[in-house]
């Protein structure tokens, strides 16, 4: 009897995607470059056209018409070279993806080629074989067209969307080859984009209308509004971090190339040295973030710039940076920072993000993990006790309204993978975090307090939108910020107006408490130790690690302060001595 063991067909090699990432971005950089100068040009001549102190008459009012029409027909030649230039580094991204996908698949061919040739010269050599022996070979034989079957498919995608890349760059040089179309407030955007941009819902439609919207486009439509509104998808609740990433990683880039060019030609307006100096601040941060290695290991997570907006709040800026991957982490956690953080503290942020990331991996269960600083809402700026008092909740209460959005837009954009998310607040941020959890609540699975002055609206952890049960509070005996919230049966806040709501380490509150000492820590009340709960190799970022990595009941808990009637509020914590690097104590295990 003759048996047939069908092999199937080898596979062509696959060209790679012609071009050179590296050279688009340098165009991208010299267009840039141009569209800085024609909007300096512009600026320039009509500052000219206003003045009128050095020449009077029929001539200068002639010579300010000009100078005004010049630099009204200018300026949009100067925002459509903006336009092209980051559709060329949209092109260029996207390029450097499809040669890294492309050497992948060449990859899974030569991998296919060589498991080819065994089952042929297996099924060469096999002479009278027995029934379980073919049918083995034939299993290889179905298996490897299934495996052809893949990389085919791979190929056809690949193939797909070089062809539009192309068409994207095309497209986008033909869109502004004219003055017509270099003077029109669309030059340089393409048709897919100003058609994909019509159908985009609006911020009050909510997060999950936004996501749907998304999901619907071709990717050619995506990497096109990308390059033509990065300002509007940056900060989009509901889409991908990857999206809001790349198209903040964009105006970004725009913003340094612009504003530090302007800075060496001494032509830096007075309300641009802000923006500069958060964009700087930015661009650090994110360093941090892409350039983190896991210490022991080779893994880099990268950063994502989930929300970049330096012109917020009168020039304090909003700044949100992760650390992993926000798409597809097991684990998120979101970080809320309080008084006096503004985006120049961004790095110091990021740092504290890639700690408590190091924790949740090192101490978890395998899971995978994305800690995210997030500076979305206006801090107060003053000192704590500065003139005898603290900051009021109001900022507290807008903030708590800003952060349960953004959360609820990262739950839109995984609404059919969630992840277990954690907030975390320090300091002014615990009542930022209250807020959103008591008013508005808050989507998370679990909430810590750290080093916080008061809950603002919530007197039990019960009120917040998680629960008690996932209510965790983390406070050092001698940090003096924790001191200041309300405790006890006499609330403090009916004779000195010090706090900013109840203290959520006491028992009236009902939190968990964990271990937060340091052993770096003060004799007495200090505000060094309100800035050490992000240490490592500490107790308290052991304890935010599990409850990062969804086991907040395995933290080491700690007795809960009490404010016995006769006399002043106690801390059971206060004469335990601080651990480090103790098994079932502070457990970090971190590299120094």
């Amino acid at each position: 009897m003759t048996t047939t063991i069908n092999i199937p067909a080898v596979i062509d090699p696959v060209d790679r995607p012609e071009g050179d990432p590296a050279g688009s971005e340098s165009l991208a950089t010299s267009l840039l470059s141009g569209a800085v100068r024609l909007t300096e040009f512009s600026e320039e001549a009509l500052l000219l056209a206003e003045s009128k102190w050095y020449w009077a008459g029929k001539a200068a009012e002639a010579y300010g018409d000009h100078a005004k029409n010049f630099a009204q027909r200018h300026q949009p030649m100067g925002e459509t070279l903006k336009r092209v230039a980051r559709g060329v580094d949209v092109f260029a991204d996207q390029l450097r993806t499809l040669q890294s996908d492309h050497t992948t698949i060449s990859s899974d061919i030569t991998s296919y080629h060589r498991e080819r040739a065994d089952l042929i010269t297996d099924v060469n050599l096999a002479g009278e074989v027995a029934e379980a022996e073919i049918a083995a070979l034939q299993e290889r034989a179905r298996a490897l067209t299934n495996r052809r079957a893949g990389i085919t498919t791979d190929i056809t995608d690949l193939q797909r969307r070089v062809t539009e890349n192309e068409q994207f760059l095309v497209q986008l040089f033909t869109g502004a080859d004219t003055a017509a179309e270099a003077s029109s407030p669309t030059g340089g955007i393409s048709a897919l984009a100003l058609g994909a941009i019509g159908r985009k819902p609006s911020a009050a439609d909510g997060p999950k209308a936004m996501n749907a919207w998304w999901n619907s486009l071709t990717e050619a439509e995506r990497d096109a509004l990308i390059a033509a509104y990065p300002d509007q998808l940056g900060s989009a609740d509901g889409l991908p971090a990857s999206a809001r990433d790349a198209a903040n990683r964009l105006r970004l880039d725009a913003d340094l190339a612009e504003l530090e060019m302007k800075e060496r030609d001494g032509t830096l307006l007075p309300e641009e040295k802000q923006r500069l100096a958060n964009a700087r601040a930015t661009r650090t941060a994110l360093e941090h973030a892409d350039g983190y290695v896991v210490p022991g290991t080779d893994d880099r997570p990268g950063g994502q710039l989930w929300l970049y907006d330096p012109d917020a709040f009168g020039g304090d800026g909003r700044v949100a940076i992760a650390v992993g991957d926000l798409d597809t982490a097991d684990d998120v956690s979101v970080q809320v920072p309080g008084i006096r953080t503004e985006m120049d503290d961004a790095p110091g942020g990021v740092d504290e993000a890639t700690r408590l990331y190091e924790s949740a991996r090192f101490n978890g269960d395998g899971s995978s993990v994305a800690t995210m600083f997030w500076l979305g809402y206006d801090t107060p700026a003053g000192d704590l006790l500065e003139w005898g008092e603290v900051p009021s909740e109001d900022r507290a209460a807008d903030g708590g309204a800003r952060l349960a959005a953004a959360v609820d837009g990262l739950r839109a954009s995984r609404a059919h993978d969630p992840a277990h998310m954690t907030a975390i607040g320090h300091s002014y941020g615990s009542t930022t975090t209250s807020y959103a959890a008591t008013d508005h609540g808050l989507a998370v699975d679990d909430i810590a307090l750290i080093g916080s002055p008061g809950t603002g609206p919530a007197d039990h952890a019960s009120d917040f939108s998680v629960g008690a049960d996932h209510v965790y509070d983390g406070r050092n005996s001698r940090d003096f910020v924790a001191f200041l919230g309300d405790e006890g049966w006499v609330r403090k806040d009916q004779f000195f107006d010090t706090g900013l709501g109840m203290d959520p380490s006491s028992e009236d509150f009902g939190a968990h408490r964990f271990q937060a000492e340091s052993p770096q820590r003060g004799w007495g009340p200090n505000f060094d130790d309100h800035s050490r709960y992000y240490d490592r190799d500490s107790e308290s970022l052991y304890n935010l690690g599990r409850i990062v990595d969804g086991h907040g009941d395995d933290t080491n808990s700690a007795s809960q302060s009490y404010d016995p009637w006769w006399g002043d509020p106690i801390d059971p914590e206060w004469d335990r001595d601080p651990t480090s690097q103790v098994p079932g104590q502070s457990q970090t295990g971190l590299a120094p």
